[in-house]
């Protein structure tokens, strides 16, 4: 076996033009419960015989080789029920957070054309845009918008910024740092930060530790000791950025929204095999049908994208294909989407230009699931009319307000209990908590009307009101 798993070098260059190695890719995701879609991303890969002879010049076809393999791009968030499938049943391995994000600050190194050493902090600073999670940002921002209320409604909501930025550095440096700091860093990055969006073209993000760099400084492996290190920490980074080729630009913008999948694997010297991640992945926004994934497209020769729905019961439709300023992209296909009730596919062939697109689509239950539902509501908003309507002779009022409201009751709860699977759980969730409040409110208008236009007292009227449910009941 030939081990270039230290060749960082060759990683880069499988980084560098993705298309000459992966020959196809194939994206599955499936809908299968209320709360997150299992995905499968499995690349059939071939790295060329002449591209592994540059580290080891005596490689044959027939040889296994162990390298670092970049497997594929993901947004910076939790990876649940993770499984990693070598090529041809062999190892397969995810390289840890903080190793991963030393050869991300080398192959940013690689893209820039400068020495690891000539980088900001030596590197450091481009592995703490790697490492950075946005999880510990979200506590000191998102996680205490109740006390923003009051600056956000005047405005102010950048005055909250510069002063969660300053709680957020404090927490791991104890620096000493206030909003009065963030504030001029921020200024002196603007510049830096705004090249960045426009190379990537993907519009801003709140949480880039590329576009705030400062969000980046509590993960470097070298950290500043005072407010000095910062201020010329800040200064390296915006030489840097101003010197930088677009395609730098955009690996570093890249970089703080995203970090590559890097495993340490044995694969065959040029010959097609495949290797497959699978993960579950959140489905946001409950309970909206919505579904909206980011998928990379024109990494590889050939694109497939597939997405179903595990319950039969479910319908697929509406899909789009936007960029992250929500305008649709004209994705090639080589043959037309294909779209069925339970599944959509779509082709990109090697004419796509490569980038990261968000993928959408509602989900719906069949009419077979939502017919009683919308039966019921119409017959109760006519019971509901009805008992408006009903004249105030007493006996018959009591006697027609419970023939009317016990029986859509029953039906209701019947409709409610219903079993069903978490997914059309998820889809009729609006529709049940409608159905449950138009039951409540038929309830309100029938004692309304018994305690209100009843000749008796109330009493009384509840106690004839249950005589005659029971009776009906019986």
């Amino acid at each position: 076996m030939i081990d270039l798993s230290e060749e960082w070098n060759l990683t880069f260059e499988l980084l560098d033009d993705t298309q000459i190695w992966r020959e196809r890719a194939v994206h599955e995701i499936l809908l299968r419960d209320s709360d997150h879609v299992d995905a499968t991303t499995a690349y059939q890969i071939r790295i060329p015989l002449e591209l592994i002879r540059r580290y080891a010049p005596g490689a044959q076809v027939t040889d296994q080789m162990r390298l670092l393999l970049p497997f594929a791009a993901r947004p910076k968030s939790l990876l649940l029920n993770f499984d990693l499938a070598g090529a041809e049943g062999k190892h397969a391995s995810l390289v840890l957070k903080r190793d991963s994000a030393l050869i991300q600050a080398g192959y940013m190194s690689h893209v820039d054309g400068r020495p690891i050493g000539d980088q900001p902090v030596g590197g450091a600073l481009w592995a703490g845009v790697s490492d950075y999670t946005p999880w510990a940002w979200r506590e000191h921002y998102v996680g205490r918008e109740k006390q923003s209320q009051r600056l956000r409604l005047l405005g102010r909501d950048r005055e909250w910024r510069e002063e969660a930025l300053a709680n957020y550095l404090n927490a791991d440096l104890e620096l000493g740092i206030n909003a009065h700091h963030v504030a001029r860093w921020q200024h002196q990055t603007e510049d830096a930060r705004r090249a960045l969006i426009e190379a990537l073209g993907e519009g801003e993000d709140a949480e880039s530790s590329s576009e705030w760099i400062l969000l980046a400084i509590p993960f470097m492996p070298i950290r500043p000791r005072g407010i000095a290190d910062i201020d010329i920490l800040v200064a390296e980074f915006c030489d840097a950025v101003d010197s930088m080729s677009l395609r730098a630009r955009r690996s570093l913008a890249e970089l703080g929204r995203r970090w590559h999948v890097i495993i340490d694997t044995v694969v065959p010297v040029d010959r097609p095999c495949t290797v497959k991640l699978s993960e579950q992945r959140p489905w946001r926004g409950a309970p909206s049908p919505y579904l909206r994934q980011e998928i990379e497209v024109g990494d590889a020769s050939t694109t497939h994208i597939e997405i179903r729905a595990s319950d039969h019961g479910v319908v697929l439709d509406r899909l789009r294909v936007d960029d992250f300023a929500g305008h649709r992209v004209d994705v090639k296909v080589s043959d037309d989407a294909r779209e069925t009730a339970d599944a959509i596919a779509l082709y990109a062939d090697a004419g796509t230009p490569p980038g990261v697109v968000r993928v959408g689509l509602r989900a719906r239950p069949r009419r077979g699931y939502r017919r009683p539902i919308w039966w019921l509501q119409s017959l109760i908003a006519m019971a509901g009319t009805t008992m408006l309507c009903l004249p105030v002779t007493f006996a018959y009022l009591v006697e027609s307000l419970a023939l009317l409201t016990f029986p859509l009751t029953l039906a209701g709860a019947v409709v409610l209990s219903r079993e069903s699977t978490s997914l059309a759980e998820r889809l009729l969730r609006r529709s049940r908590t409608l159905l449950m409040a138009s039951i409540a409110a038929l309830w309100v208008v029938a004692l309304s009307r018994l305690l209100l236009h009843a000749d008796v007292g109330w009493a009384e009227s509840a106690w004839v009101w249950a005589r005659d449910t029971i009776s009906i009941i019986g």
